[in-house]
């Protein structure tokens, strides 16, 4: 829903563009801060923490498109090591 709303969504009547909000919220500022701090950790989680050969492109476009490449790489990374826990018990 995140990537949909991204690209289809529409501007609304009355809405402040993002420079606008910017400008006039303090609040936005810290917040766009802050999520910018986060991607940037959950990147380096990636690279340090990752297994798998995505870990370092994921990590590249996390600090690019924040928690659009950040969250499925994690859940690619959960899922292969899953994967890989299945089939050590099988063999």
């Amino acid at each position: 829903m995140l990537v949909l709303t991204a690209v289809f969504g529409r501007r609304r009547g009355g809405e402040l563009g993002t420079r606008d909000t910017l400008r006039r919220s303090a609040f936005a500022r810290v917040m766009f801060a802050d999520i910018g701090a986060l991607s940037t950790l959950g990147a380096l989680y990636l690279v340090l923490e990752g297994k798998t050969a995505v870990r370092v492109p994921a990590a590249l476009a996390t600090l690019f498109a924040g928690s659009f490449a950040l969250l499925p790489a994690l859940a690619y990374e959960d899922w292969a090591a899953l994967r890989e826990q299945e089939e050590r018990r099988r063999g």
